[in-house]
């Protein structure tokens, strides 16, 4: 009997392996609930956590929900965020580091034409377990009517969040990974704008950038507000050294260009004064997407090009302002089109997987169409944007599948169907990848490269590549520096890969993780002026 049962195991998991759940067809993405406003994060073991409200009017409820790297729900079923109110919506999600997922939330409640609204957190680690309590933990305990909110995690287990007053004054607060408030049961005052928008952002000193209308803030791991910079731009991404790009919009309605700039640590412009110009042309209202990853700021925006406007483009700036594209921006359509968003996903090899919603009106041909494209410009995928889902999903949305594809998700108007989808890194819909480490490229490099090491999560041993073209040195010198290392979460040195003069081609280091500990760590490539750093999670 013993020996039927581990068959019968081994069959299950054999089949579940041999056929996953994702589907295939572009017009029959996979259903996984009913409901509206779909965020989506990564579990960091190829799969994701998708939270979304249900129920059709108040009180709304909130369900998180985890798929594995093969669609199927380890949980079973949906785990309802609840809080101390009839209604908890408008949520905001973020990975914990751990392989978990903390999502921000308003708990609210309607009291004839007034209301009552406080911002909560809670706390889902991998096995649906809640870790702040099941009500979840106010980020302040004062009583204020709140609005809305932004977090990050803090890189512990924990996040740090932004949010914003019915009188229009900001606060933040960090809640640590043990689920308590760091800064303080009220929180701290940021100030007041009047402007709308908010965003934060951890820098890769693990202080904070925090944007609020027409100021920027510097805040310490404290708590404590360091800097507080007047700005045209917003859009902050971090860059490798502890300071910020600022991105946004400049000119009059007839002639807005987008425009970027670099900032240290202490405010000081990096880049040409007064600014790097990006695009000559931009859309009013156009949907603007930031990816900061490998020492370049990927951008996704819709403008003019080659006199017809309403294009979709992509560019991306080095670390020293110039643009990787030489030639111009690259048009992920030929056709006039109005996006919502344009979600860049970081894909293998310096690559980035480029998604868009073909929208022309109600009544015409949507559709949600990707394209996978390297440092050169070239496409990927050879057969072309490839068709993701049609009809087009409202509130679409992407991340990593850990695996260099994506998993994206979003909601049909029609029947309020959650519909989520994956594509691989060779742009086939609904197929699987568990490793990369027989994958070619069929373009050579031309940028120094740092690859996500394998695999990931690992248990004992994983190798780390790296590849420097010849490119990357000046022509006099034969070799360059190059020092690989391994921190901790807390930015602690607990290993040294590689250091030393190497000449330009492909190489690989291992990860003996039996001396560590589980949890987050990170390796960081430094070659010549090239600097990256990547994340990895060791589990025992």
């Amino acid at each position: 009997m013993k020996n039927i049962i581990l068959v019968l195991a081994f069959l299950i998991t054999f089949c579940i392996n041999l056929f996953p759940q994702w589907s295939t067809d572009p017009n029959n993405n996979l259903v996984i609930a009913t409901g509206w406003d779909p965020h989506i994060v990564s579990d960091s073991a190829g799969g994701c956590y998708v939270t979304y409200n249900y129920e059709s009017f108040y009180p709304q409820k909130l369900a998180v929900e985890r798929l594995d790297m093969y669609g199927f729900k380890p949980w079973g079923t949906k785990k309802q965020i609840l809080g101390e109110l009839p209604e908890q919506w408008q949520a905001e999600i973020v990975e914990d580091s751990e392989g978990g997922v903390i999502v921000s939330y308003e708990d609210n409640e309607v009291i004839g034409t007034d209301y009552i609204t406080r911002v909560r957190v809670q706390r889902v680690d991998s096995n649906g377990n809640f870790l702040w309590g099941q009500t979840g933990l106010r980020v302040s305990v004062e009583e204020k009517t709140h609005g809305a909110q932004e977090l990050v995690n803090d890189g512990d287990g924990g996040c740090v969040v932004l949010w914003q007053d019915n009188i229009g004054k900001y606060y933040i607060n960090r809640i640590t990974g043990g689920g308590e408030r760091a800064w303080g049961d009220s929180g701290k005052v940021i100030g007041t704008s009047a402007y709308t928008g908010m965003r934060i952002i951890r820098a890769s000193d693990n202080n904070y950038y925090i944007e609020t209308g027409e100021y920027i803030y510097r805040i310490r791991q404290n708590g404590e507000i360091v800097k507080r910079d007047s700005i045209d731009l917003g859009y902050p991404v971090a860059d490798p050294y502890g300071g910020v790009v600022l991105s946004g919009r400049v000119g009059n309605i007839n002639n807005r260009k987008l425009v970027a700039q670099r900032k240290d640590s202490l405010g000081n412009n990096l880049w040409q004064e007064p600014y790097v110009e990006i695009a000559d042309s931009l859309d009013i209202g156009t949907s603007l997407s930031i990816l900061a990853n490998n020492n370049y700021y990927y951008y996704g925006w819709l403008g003019k090009k080659n006199g017809v406007a309403e294009i979709i483009q992509i560019q991306s700036l080095r670390n020293d302002g110039t643009k990787l594209f030489i030639g111009g921006s690259i048009p992920l359509s030929d056709l006039p089109t109005s996006v919502t968003s344009i979600p860049i996903i970081l894909s293998y090899d310096g690559s980035n997987i480029y998604a868009w919603t073909h929208w022309e009106s109600p009544q015409t041909y949507n559709a949600n169409y990707a394209r996978r494209i390297d440092s050169t410009g070239s496409d990927l995928w050879q057969k072309g944007p490839v068709l993701l889902n049609e009809p087009s999903l409202g509130y679409f949305s992407m991340t990593t599948d850990c695996f260099s594809g994506a998993i994206g998700v979003g909601y049909l108007n029609s029947d309020f169907a959650i519909r989520v989808l994956k594509v691989s890194v060779y742009g086939n819909l609904g197929e699987v990848i568990t490793g990369l480490e027989n994958y070619v490229e069929e373009f050579p490099r031309i940028e120094t490269t740092l690859y996500q090491n394998y695999p990931n999560p690992f248990n004992s041993t994983a190798v780390i590549k790296f590849e420097i073209p010849s490119v990357m040195l000046p022509q006099t010198q034969s070799e360059i520096m190059v020092t690989l290392k391994i921190f901790d979460a807390l930015g602690n040195e607990v290993a040294t890969l590689v250091n030393e003069e190497k000449n330009p081609g492909k190489y690989q280091a291992e990860i003996d993780g039996s001396r560590l500990s589980s949890g987050i760590y990170f390796y960081q490539l430094i070659a010549g002026s090239f600097v990256d750093t990547k994340k990895m999670i060791l589990l025992k």
